[in-house]
């Protein structure tokens, strides 16, 4: 199995990467969500928790794709969960120590180790145009998470570490989209994701007292579990069965401009003219990714 995927036009992949880009939108608007619920519970529960309520809803509403789902069908679930179970520690714990922002920028940095982890395992080089629109997004980040006086400290380094899980998720997703119904994919693994992340938490932490929870708490937790995983992840799966990896990774580069955005507006953290401007160059790393498949659909139009 190869990155491309041939049997999909150009327009088939635009529309694909726009429902991404509402992805990354709604995990970067989530970003500083997650950052009240560690605060708030401790940082094992907070992931359960979240897990164990979407993990309900798609027992609610798949009930019969669970039921008949196969050995196959949950083996290759089982790869994303346990991709996804570095993913959310290292990022829950790296926001106790970090910011919203910082964690954004530094977890977007998957975008370049993406197309490189693609050209190793699949020995497919990605294109010019793919390794430059990751180049410059890439330089945007930095821009963006780093200005003067700023520390690295251990969350930053956590950060990091959930950004090369995230680039395994980025190929664990499409592996699995393209061999699993995007629907049972999303309800098989957050299912083992949420018995994982309970077992994990039971043995590390102290039981939550959930009777003290705000309304507020509970809000937070109901949106982050249908809306940043349920809805995101079936979105992201569909899409993913049309779009090559490396344009997933530099569209989802747009969560850290989106968590930026949003933990400025609700004052989490400063609005700086290097984020501004560093924002500019992740959206020009996208519109240079998104220009190849432009230029294909212009030159292939009988197949539109």
């Amino acid at each position: 199995m190869g990155e491309l995927k041939t049997e999909f036009n150009a327009k088939q992949i635009l529309m694909a990467d726009m429902l991404l880009v509402l992805v990354a939108l709604i995990w970067g608007a989530g970003i500083p969500m997650s950052a009240l619920l560690a605060r708030t519970i401790t940082p094992l529960w907070a992931v359960a928790l979240r897990m164990l309520l979407a993990a309900f809803f798609l027992i609610l509403i798949f009930p019969q794709k669970i039921i008949t789902s196969t050995r196959r069908d949950w083996a290759i679930s089982s790869i994303l969960t346990a991709v996804l179970t570095g993913v959310f520690i290292s990022m829950t714990f790296g926001l106790v120590y970090s910011t919203a922002s910082k964690q954004a920028f530094i977890g977007g940095l998957n975008v370049i180790l993406v197309p490189i982890f693609v050209w190793i395992i699949y020995k497919t080089k990605p294109s010019l145009w793919i390794f430059a629109g990751a180049g410059i997004t890439t330089l945007g980040l930095l821009v963006m998470g780093f200005t003067p006086g700023m520390e690295f400290n251990s969350g930053d380094f956590l950060s990091f570490i959930m950004a090369i899980f995230y680039a395994f998720q980025v190929l664990a997703a499409g592996f699995g989209a393209r061999r699993v119904e995007p629907y049972r994919l999303v309800a098989l693994h957050i299912i083992m994701l949420a018995a994982v992340m309970t077992i994990l938490a039971c043995i590390f932490e102290p039981l939550p007292e959930i009777g003290s929870f705000s309304i507020k708490i509970w809000a937070t937790l109901l949106c982050v579990s249908l809306g940043n995983t349920i809805l995101c992840f079936i979105i992201q799966f569909k899409a993913q069965r049309i779009t090559p990896e490396s344009h997933v990774a530099v569209i989802f580069s747009l969560e850290g401009l989106f968590g930026y955005m949003v933990a400025v507006l609700s004052g989490q953290d400063p609005f700086h003219l290097q984020g501004a401007f560093g924002g500019m160059l992740v959206i020009a790393g996208m519109m240079l990714t998104e220009t190849e498949t432009f230029l294909k659909q212009r030159r292939s139009p009988k197949q539109l």
